[in-house]
């Protein structure tokens, strides 16, 4: 086991509200002329803890516990670097809170614990009835978020619910519209307003540039890096768009926001139950809250993360594309909350990090043993997590990032502004990560996304354990060409096991339960329950050495995809996969149901597998055929596949209704093949539909 070596934090193990001498923390607006981290005079700001710890030469663990309420940070990061160690940053106890002076807390928002916003607090708002204004200084160039008690407000769109349909693309920069979709809409090329594009797997953001009534024609001052109305992908992409910052809609809708970019006006279509004595409104203004670089040995314990900003401290350039996954790479800079670099043995333990613009974490360059967990990550602009680089220098080894842990942890409700975005991300450089017993679900793409490399070539990344965790309802009919885990490149010792993956739906087409893209190879797939998708359980493009070994797939609905597809082979020497003791329950009612699918382009480039000990069934008794000769199961028996395997019912217990897919009777020919019950998975709720 490659975790065997995983270093624990000694300090995360002792318990520090009682052992560790404290500092406290509690915000005020005030300026204070006596602070020393006492309960009686604390500091008011996380900055001045940390500056006072630097002072001190010490080789024991330091506790700093903050009051729970808002913490802003006032326009600036909170960093950390190699002058900071040894810490823990908590919440207050109890008891800690009740010793704070009543003088000190009675203006502060009291909450469950303690909050690190990156946010400031609107309160000048004039009202106009429904509409409340507020203008803003000139240092913020757009709005992209504003979250209201608690929520994230809807950046004003039309149309309110659905989308628009373009009649064809122009290139990368611009559209052909149809009759009448701009009719009364306001459209300006000095506006923020934006044009959302949906291409299959990604979205493209654009800023409007001219508009020619006589041939309906749209151009934008930013291209997209992709094809617009790309003729191969037509049906994911729907030529769909969208447009976002509209007046209008503001004017339609409640609970959505506009800002006008030329009089620095926000404005806010308030519901009918919000006033401004009971409405609190947070507007990000700081693109990373939290960085640390250079950083050993701390921990964030018991505090939220929230409000990070994107596209606000900058001039607008808006020439540069924006796609969606410019949350990973955006001109050079992540967009992300959290950021790590040249870090290690970091904690992040029972800590949410929610309504922030791009991913919640991100692991740069030489990070080493950290440890995220029992932690929630929602309301995400982008993603999750993101580990790793896009580009490797070969001769560096220091940029590896290794011995990550993440483990029992939420993930949901993301993509917000990118809805590209996926739960957990790793790319290059990235060695020993455990992602386990987390569960993730309302994402328009991918949970798990591992590798970054589309080929063959190094890709410097490995020895990954994916296990125990719960995937379901992704894809959310918006994006194309998605899967619960998603794997590209040669990936050594990379083991996905005990996963359970349901309901993956995308917009048209190509949303797998497990996705190998291009070159996937030397992965082992095993004890993993796969239902519910829109196409094949399984997909695989091209690669070598994959084991796919007592799985289960079950009820995938694309006639035409299978259960189990596979595309080509590179290499006419290359095992694609071994495919043995699993079982596909399959729930179509068509004849000659093709359930194991090669779209190879010719006899001659058909895949290498190894096929054998599996059970298949179909629940009306349909005939299924296999492989690229579209063969009936006793004709794919003679070319030396399947020879063991057999056409029957597994008998599961509670399969039909429930989707349990854990329990079997006594007398299952599928366990007399020697599949092995799959461990039950305690986030896993029943239920088929």
């Amino acid at each position: 086991m490659h975790f065997s070596t995983f270093y624990i934090l000694v300090f995360h193990v002792i318990n520090y509200a009682f052992t560790l001498s404290s500092i406290y923390v509690v915000p005020n607006l005030q300026p204070i002329s006596k602070e020393d981290g006492s309960l009686q005079n604390p500091f008011s700001k996380i900055e001045h803890a940390r500056n006072y710890l630097r002072m001190l030469s010490r080789t024991t663990v330091q506790r700093v516990a903050l009051y729970p309420t808002y913490h802003f940070l006032n326009n600036h990061t909170l960093s950390f670097d190699e002058r900071d160690h040894l810490t823990i940053y908590t919440k207050m106890s109890d008891n800690e809170r009740n010793q704070i002076s009543f003088d000190r807390k009675q203006n502060l928002i009291e909450l469950d614990f303690p909050i690190i916003s990156g946010g400031i607090r609107l309160t000048d708002w004039t009202i106009d009835k429904e509409i409340w204004r507020i203008r803003l200084p000139t240092s913020l160039s757009t709005v992209t978020q504003l979250f209201v008690n608690g929520q994230r407000a809807i950046r004003s769109r039309l149309p309110l619910n659905d989308y628009f349909y373009y009649e064809k693309g122009l290139a990368y920069q611009g559209f052909i519209y149809r009759e009448h979709q701009f009719d009364n809409i306001t459209l300006s090329s000095t506006s923020s307003s934006e044009i959302i594009i949906y291409h299959s797997f990604t979205t493209s953001r654009h800023y409007f540039s001219r508009i020619f009534p006589q041939n309906r024609s749209i151009l934008f001052t930013n291209p997209s890096l992709s094809v617009i109305g790309n003729t191969s992908i037509i049906q994911q992409s729907g030529q769909r768009f969208h447009l976002e910052n509209i007046y209008e809609g503001m004017i339609l809708q409640s609970g959505s926001f506009y800002f006008d970019s030329l009089t620095q006006i926000l404005y806010y279509h308030a519901r009918p139950t919000e006033h401004l004595q009971n409405t609190l409104i947070i507007l990000p203004i700081i693109e990373i809250v939290l960085s640390m670089i250079n950083v050993t040995k701390l921990e964030w314990n018991s505090i939220g993360i929230e409000h990070s900003a994107w596209m606000v401290s900058t001039k607008m350039n808006k020439s540069l594309p924006i796609d969606g996954r410019a949350a990973a790479d955006y001109t050079d800079r992540s967009i992300i909350a959290v950021y790590l670099r040249n870090t290690s043995e970091v904690t992040f333990n029972k800590i949410e990090i929610a309504h922030i613009a791009g991913y919640a974490i991100q692991i740069d360059e030489n990070c080493q043993e950290i440890q995220i967990e029992n932690s929630q990550f929602y309301d995400l602009g982008a993603g999750g997590i993101r580990m790793g680089l896009t580009r490797v220098n070969e001769n560096d080894k220091k940029q590896f990032i290794e011995n990550i842990r993440i483990e029992n942890c939420s993930l949901f409700n993301n993509g917000h502004l990118f809805p590209m975005g996926v739960g957990i991300l790793l790319q290059l450089a990235t060695r020993n990560i455990l992602i386990k017993q987390n569960t993730f679900y309302e994402f328009f793409h991918t949970a798990i996304h591992i590798g970054w490399s589309w080929s063959y070539d190094q890709s410097f990344c490995y020895n990954h354990t994916i296990s125990f965790n719960y995937i379901h309802h992704l894809g959310q009919h918006v994006l194309s060409e998605l899967g619960g885990i998603y794997t590209c490149g040669v990936l050594n010792e990379t083991f996905i096991t005990n996963n359970i993956i349901h309901d993956i739906y995308g917009y048209f087409l190509h949303d797998w339960g497990i996705y190998l893209a291009d070159g996937s190879s030397q992965i082992i797939i095993s004890n993993t329950i796969v239902y519910n998708t829109g196409s094949a359980s399984f997909t695989m493009i091209y690669g070598f050495n994959n084991t796919f070994q007592n799985n289960i797939l079950a009820r995938s609905s694309n006639e035409s995809d299978g259960a189990l597809s596979l595309y080509r082979r590179e290499a006419i020497d290359h095992l694609a996969f071994t495919f043995s003791n699993n079982i596909i329950y399959d729930i179509v009612n068509t004849t000659g149901r093709w359930i194991f699918q090669v779209q190879a382009p010719d006899p001659f480039s058909a895949p290498l597998v190894r096929m054998n000990y599996n059970c298949y069934f179909n629940s009306y008794g349909a005939m299924f055929i296999f492989g690229l000769g579209r063969l009936v199961f006793s004709e794919w028996q003679e070319t030396n596949h399947d020879m063991n395997s057999l056409i029957t019912d597994p008998l599961f217990i509670n399969a039909e209704d429930q989707c349990n897919f854990f329990r079997f009777h006594t007398n299952s020919p599928a366990l007399k093949l020697g599949f092995k019950p799959i461990e039950f998975l305690s986030q896993w709720k029943p239920g088929c539909s």
